[in-house]
């Protein structure tokens, strides 16, 4: 564990556990911090040297397309930002040069539709309709999904809508979610997230009791877009390599992911968990730690790509 690291886990245990984060008293006031939030980003493509970019519109939302000049790419990577589905954590520019770099791939960033204007029905929609674009371009085993905490909730409840609503449209090659969760929760996951607690510096074990309410006020959306880990349908996944910290209490939600892995046949599946990380740490790349845990996700990227290309 890097020196940084070891120095910044008790301030954010401090800052952000110690407060009020996550215990919204009322919708009116998570509306409001929604909105809040949402005030002070402004849309600019990113500027790399070495790199253009481009703003592919869809239905008034944004997409950031990458590439190296002057290539044109037969793979694709989609990146789903965390947020928690109320703001867009988009990617620093050095990772947004190593994602492309990396793996050859023409990198595609969806602005999803948010909360609280949007429901996760529009977010998840927008994300198929994205999918569907992008497969007039690539071949669907040469895109790969990667997202991030909401990010990795948005691409997962995709998956499993594709399963329930889509059945004719193509997986994705691979999906990598990285500290995914979904809404609701077993008793045996509660019970393990609230044993992980005291090591968490972010995350409640209980926080989904207040926040599904929040993200389904009307109590109208099906329970396979809300997530629930051990009861939800996966069958027809492609290739999923799975990531959770050791030291975040979606980690105890782990074992019911496998178990709805194996029950539906999932043919090829990873789950790490990656034992002294915090929440969705291969996006903090000023850290040691999340550089590496980028650098992973990338070599999977690559052999992944590696792998199909030698199929041809």
């Amino acid at each position: 564990m890097s020196i940084l690291y070891s120095i910044l886990k008790p301030l954010v245990r401090k800052v952000v556990k110690g407060s009020s984060v996550h215990r919204e008293e009322s919708y009116e006031e998570f509306k409001k911090a929604s909105y809040d939030v949402q005030r002070k980003f402004h849309f600019k493509l990113p500027e790399i040297r070495g790199y253009e970019f481009r703003d592919e519109m869809l239905n008034g939302f944004h997409i950031i397309v990458g590439k190296k000049e002057g290539t044109d790419p037969d793979r694709a990577l989609v990146y789903y930002p965390g947020g928690g589905s109320r703001r867009w954590q988009l990617p620093y520019r050095n990772s947004i040069r190593n994602y492309i770099a990396g793996t050859g791939a023409e990198l595609w960033i969806p602005l999803y539709p948010l909360l609280p204007d949007y429901d996760l029905m529009d977010e998840t929609e927008f994300v198929i309709q994205v999918h569907q674009k992008m497969m007039e371009r690539f071949e669907p085993e040469k895109i790969v999904w990667i997202g991030f905490s909401g990010g990795a909730d948005v691409m997962f409840q995709a998956g499993r809508h594709m399963v329930q609503k889509y059945k004719e449209l193509p997986m994705p090659g691979m999906m990598i979610p990285v500290s995914c969760s979904g809404l609701l929760m077993s008793e045996e996951a509660k019970a393990r997230m609230k044993e992980i607690d005291p090591r968490d510096p972010i995350l409640h074990w209980n926080m989904f009791d207040t926040m599904v309410k929040y993200y389904d006020p009307k109590n109208e959306l099906p329970q396979y877009i809300l997530g629930k880990a051990d009861e939800d349908d996966y069958t027809g996944f492609p290739k999923v390599i799975m990531y959770f910290a050791g030291d975040e209490v979606f980690a105890g939600i782990a074992p019911d992911y496998k178990k709805s892995f194996q029950r539906c046949g999932v043919k090829d599946y990873e789950i790490r968990v990656i034992e002294g990380m915090i929440h969705a740490w291969p996006v903090f790349t000023f850290l040691k730690e999340g550089r590496e845990g980028e650098k992973m996700i990338i070599e999977d990227i690559v052999r992944y790509f590696d792998g199909i290309s030698h199929k041809e």
